[in-house]
């Protein structure tokens, strides 16, 4: 079952990624991002709602212990971090570049998972995740291959962001399946109901300062496709977190998240490819083949 929920996972992560590559160009600004991100988890707020219902106990469900609570409110706050970091950096960075950062952040839940749950990291987990860290580097430079804009040390940063705030996001499903006998689909509601408080309060920081007028960048008739991505979006993020925690009771951390990364990567290759016209150049391609060494070196010694 592990591996199903992996390739669910996976399924609803690429699809996300699709309708996030498509309404980044209409964001502009941290304020925008903001606020983009808040409507996405006000959504997944009541879907969470409804999953729990008729998953559960009912009502009685949402009455969740303190530690679960605890955990949502670390996976919610990475959450924010990292949906309003990946959208700012896919605006103007390659997709492929954007998307291997998560890769590296598997380096979080395997180091906690040994830290503080006694699962064991191996030589080959060590390569491995160095080849991951390697195949980022090389995707680096492919972004200026096909002309995106230069690396610049703040996007390095936000690129780096992204990866720790994904892999606390790991962690904290990992922990969730270490600490919690509650419900998947309880903790997956608390997540995004933290995240979207995390969101509006960050929102309203930037209202209070004035900040809020800058331009989200919509193009004529762009809101009503961008409502449809959001609402798309919303449904992704949620199942993508559900089948991800889900595969979590199933695989050991050193195993999940390389899986989940390599997979995603090469799905994210096709994509951006097919969709976005990113050309596959030979440093993507050794890029994505250092990767899925990584992938395979791991999870096969």
């Amino acid at each position: 079952m592990g591996f199903l929920y992996v390739a669910l996972a996976l399924f609803f992560g690429i699809t996300k990624g699709y309708c996030g590559k498509r309404t980044s160009g209409q964001i502009g600004g941290v304020p925008a991002a903001v606020g983009f991100n808040l409507v996405r988890m006000l959504i997944c707020i009541p879907i969470g709602m409804v999953f729990v219902v008729i998953g559960t106990k009912g009502f009685s469900s949402f009455a969740a212990d303190g530690t679960t609570l605890l955990i949502a409110a670390v996976s919610g706050a990475a959450t924010s971090f990292f949906v309003i970091a990946w959208l700012l950096a896919v605006r103007t960075g390659a997709y492929m570049m954007v998307d291997v950062f998560p890769t590296i952040g598997v380096v979080v839940p395997i180091v906690g998972s040994r830290i503080f749950f006694g699962e064991e990291i191996r030589w080959n987990h060590i390569v491995g995740i160095v080849l991951l860290i390697a195949a980022a580097y090389v995707l680096c430079t492919y972004n200026r291959d096909i002309g995106k804009a230069k690396l610049t040390p703040a996007s390095l940063l936000l690129l780096i962001a992204c990866g720790f705030s994904y892999g606390l996001i790991s962690f904290a499903q990992k922990w969730f399946q270490y600490r919690s006998a509650a419900d998947v689909s309880v903790f997956n509601f608390y997540t995004y109901a933290a995240s979207a408080a995390v969101l509006l309060l960050t929102y309203a920081g930037f209202r209070a300062t004035k900040r809020h007028g800058e331009s989200g960048g919509e193009k004529a008739g762009g809101k009503g496709k961008l409502a449809v991505y959001v609402i798309v979006m919303s449904f992704c993020i949620f199942l993508n977190s559900l089948f991800s925690t889900l595969a979590a009771g199933y695989l050991s951390s050193a195993l999940l998240y390389p899986l989940m990364q390599g997979g995603a990567l090469i799905l994210s290759m096709i994509m951006s490819a097919v969709c976005f016209g990113e050309k596959i150049t030979p440093r993507c391609l050794i890029g994505i083949g250092m990767a899925f060494a990584a992938l395979v070196f791991t999870n096969c010694l």
